[in-house]
């Protein structure tokens, strides 16, 4: 199972991708914007980083984009959410999720991003 890092400043939905994933077994840390998402990714093993595109502080591109610049975690996949936005080209960003998504969908990515990361 994966150690998966959930970033989202809407605080509900984070619970609630937070128990699904929970309940199929994966660990997960959850922070309300990019800022504290870079913090628990440096202090803590994460082996998928799943992030909201618009929050306050930094937002998910600017997240993923810190990430891949920082020799420790650039091997993080890191997945953009959005109702709207795409990653742009050439953006460090693994793949995305549009929103809504099914749990179904979300437990496939992330079971293929954990199997690609072994």
């Amino acid at each position: 199972m994966a150690n998966v890092l959930i970033v989202d400043d809407d605080q509900r939905l984070l619970e609630a991708t937070a128990a699904l994933l929970e309940s199929a077994g994966h660990t997960v840390r959850c922070a309300g914007n990019g800022e504290h998402a870079l913090r628990l990714a440096r202090a803590e093993r994460i082996d998928i980083v799943l992030t909201d595109y618009t929050m306050p502080v930094m937002d998910g591109l600017q997240l993923a984009r810190a990430i891949d610049l920082d020799p420790e975690l650039s091997a993080i996949p890191v997945v953009l959410v959005s109702a709207v936005a795409t990653p742009p080209v050439g953006s460090p960003i693994r793949a995305s999720l549009r929103k809504p998504f099914t749990g179904e969908r979300l437990l496939e990515l992330i079971a293929r991003l954990a199997l690609c990361r072994s």
